[in-house]
């Protein structure tokens, strides 16, 4: 069984989960290629097919464009909004690849026109890492629902009527999804398999829920103060870890509300460690804070994560946080709060807290209980044996094998 991955590129969210599901299938026997825009990984196997500098170029313009459409007809966007087009053009690339089957993840930023789909006679499994294939361009809705119904006067977009932009992707949308042959949608939370299910797009399609997996061969607990002497962090202190990109810029993060968190803290107790952004300031919330920006090297990561007592995660949407499996796996506690898929992951006072959506001070709360000294090594604990029991990708890759199986068998005894 062939099977080609496509995603816009191979590392953070969506790629970091969809290349360990390359390897994890590599891993199983299974002829799986995955192919990128955007390559960091020197693993052959994943396949920049936009590499050449003309296509580099070519992708900023469609990026550019993509924009302008959307400050031309919704007077911009606030946040990730994405219309699928204009893109490269890979149908006759995949054609020739000949797959039994494409799993397709990120796909926005000009990598893949989603007009393509129509003319793939190939089963499609499309993984929801956020809920843009079933809204009209918004990557997650900030809770408007519309996606039920159908999208309009979009809270994403500036100045989106009431049969704007939005609605008319969403039919556009819809459109070219109900003429694709054989298309299952995989809901990697249950909060997500429960959203795509509801939505006007998903609720004609096949839609099944399995998870994301992590390396825990790889994503394992090290020892904390040796983690803290190289990495040069104090010992004597509680540190906080919270690590997203754009955590400062996007609003979904939650910054607000962390610095909010964390003035209700003992400073002298307390410091914090930021991954994903550089900046001058040296304080967050009245705590002493180490910028440390985009860390791209893995064992770097499971050295800061081994190191800090607790890692925070603010989202206000969050389908299944890689973060959160990865703090996990390394023995670190996760505070967030109780939305989204955080629920799959964080069991509320046994590896980590859940608190009250947007509530503050529930936040504070559940940081100190996460970092209460007697607590620390029960939490530690059911963090890593919570993702060995759910979320290894040595258990989790068998179970996208069964299901592209069953797919292809399917369509076979159909077409039989």
């Amino acid at each position: 069984m062939k099977v080609l991955q496509l995603c816009g590129k191979d590392f953070f969210g969506a790629g970091r989960a969809a290349y360990r599901l390359h390897k994890g299938l590599l891993n199983a026997g299974v002829d799986s290629v995955m192919w990128v825009g955007a390559k960091r990984t020197k693993d052959d196997t994943v396949i920049d097919i936009q590499k050449s500098n003309y296509k580099k170029k070519l992708t900023k313009v469609y990026v550019n464009l993509e924009k302008l459409i959307i400050k031309g007809s919704a007077g911009g966007a606030t946040e990730m909004f994405s219309l699928g087009y204009p893109a490269h053009g890979i149908r006759k690339k995949i054609e020739h690849e000949k797959p039994d089957l494409i799993h397709i993840h990120w796909i926005n930023r000009g990598f893949f026109n989603l007009r393509d789909l129509q003319k793939l006679n190939i089963p499609i499994v499309i993984s929801l890492h956020d809920m843009w294939w079933y809204t009209g361009g918004c990557h997650y809705d900030e809770e408007c629902g519309a996606y039920v119904r159908g999208c309009e006067s979009c809270p994403v977009l500036k100045k989106d009527a009431q049969q704007g932009l939005s609605y008319r992707q969403l039919r556009a949308k819809k459109g070219i999804l109900q003429t694709t042959k054989h298309l299952t949608f995989i809901g990697l939370s249950a909060w997500m398999k429960d959203c795509v299910s509801e939505s006007l797009i998903g609720k004609e399609h096949q839609v099944v829920g399995l998870p994301n997996g992590i390396d825990t061969n790889k994503f394992k607990p090290l020892h904390k103060d040796e983690c803290r002497e190289k990495l040069g962090l104090p010992k004597n202190k509680k540190l906080i870890m919270f690590a997203a990109v754009d955590v400062l810029s996007e609003s979904r993060k939650g910054y607000r509300y962390i610095s909010e968190a964390l003035k209700k803290l003992n400073n002298d107790k307390y410091e914090l460690v930021v991954i994903g952004e550089k900046s001058q300031e040296t304080t967050i919330g009245g705590l002493k804070t180490y910028f440390l920006g985009e860390i791209n090297d893995d064992q770097l990561m499971i050295e800061y994560m081994s190191s800090v007592d607790v890692a925070v995660v603010p989202s206000l949407q969050e389908n299944l946080s890689n973060l959160i499996m990865e703090s996990l796996s390394c023995g670190t506690p996760v505070v967030a709060f109780k939305i989204g898929g955080n629920g799959d992951m964080i069991q509320h006072q046994k590896n980590g807290y859940l608190a009250e959506d947007k509530n503050v001070t529930d936040l504070a709360k559940g940081i100190e209980y996460c970092t209460i000294d007697e607590y620390q090594e029960a939490l530690s604990n059911s963090a890593r044996q919570n993702v060995l029991d759910h979320f290894n990708i040595r258990d989790i890759a068998p179970k996208y094998i069964d299901l592209y199986q069953s797919i292809i068998k399917n369509i076979s005894g159909n077409n039989a």
